[in-house]
């Protein structure tokens, strides 16, 4: 709550400052424009008068005018409605105004104008200051429509970030209980074998330490995949030869920082469908590289198996989904998450971000 009054106090004050500098250089700039005409008449004391009665009658009577249109419901009326009500009312305040500064300068400076002189003076005075005020209503209602839009736009970018945060925070969530499951899985398998319960919960605790640990949105690429490897050991215990794994990773891509936990689902992927499809030995390879000729970051999981589309009554669908969301609400369509089964047996499955969207190191 404070936060968001002192946000508010701070945007009350920044249009109170844009609206006094636009005030004081608007009337010093109709104040210079008026300058040469009246120097062809009026001696410097007299205009000194004329300008510095100009300059105020117009800041009072702009901020009389402000505070009119400030309780007027005028976002409820049609725009030829409001600009025929604004185009009268200038048209009466304009030449009061100007009526009441020009005789105000004559009784304080006793000018001997000639009446002619002074009656057609006044006239032009009383209709330019119409239209000037016409114009500065235009300006008001104007600036205060875009910045009413600017703000609605505003609103709503922060809403869809929000939005999008939340729902990023709530893929990640996902995540790593879909991974526990799939180990504590693993260690279930191997219940009567009492050394391979031990050297599994190890593994699995290693990764854990790694996975709890307090982070924000991204972490290097390499950290990720030296965790990994405690899962790769908990598959590695269970199956032993019936697994071979390997990891190629350059250091390049080591150093690059990518989203939590990118590769995981990727390695959980191959490793689910693989022992469906794959003949036994199932042989997972991990690899990592940053693309010469375009300077992208590729990670790959490939398995040794067919791909299988995925099917609702059989999978809750969490892995890939999951990552694929989470890369378009981080970079949009700028990564890929792409799949291929090749003639040779393999499955590959890669994440592709270019350069421009790779996080900073």
């Amino acid at each position: 709550m404070k936060l968001l009054e002192a946000g508010a106090a701070t945007e009350a004050s920044a249009r109170r400052r844009l609206f006094w500098t636009l005030q004081i250089s608007g009337w010093a700039t109709v104040g210079v424009m008026s300058l040469y005409p009246l120097l062809q008449i009026f001696d410097a004391g007299t205009i000194v008068v004329i300008l510095v009665l100009r300059f105020i009658s117009g800041i009072l009577v702009t901020l009389g005018m402000r505070e009119i249109f400030r309780r007027l419901p005028w976002r409820e009326w049609a725009w030829w409605k409001l600009g025929s009500g604004v185009l009268v009312f200038c048209m009466i305040v304009g030449p009061l105004d100007s009526l009441a500064t020009h005789f105000l300068a004559r009784f304080i400076t006793a000018d001997s104008v000639p009446s002619g002189i002074f009656s057609f003076l006044l006239t032009m005075s009383m209709l330019l200051r119409a239209s000037i005020l016409t114009i500065w209503s235009l300006l008001y209602f104007g600036i205060k429509v875009w910045l009413e839009t600017a703000e609605v736009k505003l609103r709503a970018a922060e809403s869809e970030a929000a939005a999008r945060t939340s729902e990023l925070r709530q893929l990640r969530s996902q995540v790593n209980p879909h991974f526990l499951f799939n180990a504590l899985n693993s260690i279930l398998a191997e219940k009567d074998n009492p050394d391979a319960v031990e050297k599994l919960t190890q593994e699995l605790a290693g990764y854990l330490r790694f996975s709890l640990r307090p982070t924000g949105d991204c972490q290097l690429l390499g950290e990720e995949v030296d965790a990994l490897q405690h899962y790769l050991s908990v598959e590695k215990a269970r199956f032993e030869e019936k697994l071979l794994h390997s990891v190629r990773i350059s250091p390049e891509a080591r150093n690059c920082r990518v989203p939590v936990s990118t590769v995981q689902p990727l390695v959980e992927n191959a490793m689910k469908y693989g022992w469906k499809t794959s003949p036994i030995p199932l042989q997972l390879q991990l690899s990592a590289e940053i693309l010469p000729d375009s300077g992208a970051l590729q990670v790959t999981v490939a398995n040794t198996g067919r791909w299988q589309e995925f099917d609702a009554t059989r999978s809750h669908g969490i892995g890939l989904s999951n990552l694929r969301r989470r890369l378009e609400l981080l970079f949009g369509s700028e990564a890929r998450l792409t799949h291929e089964a090749t003639g040779d047996g393999w499955v590959r499955v890669s994440v592709l971000i270019p350069r421009e969207s790779l996080l900073p190191s």
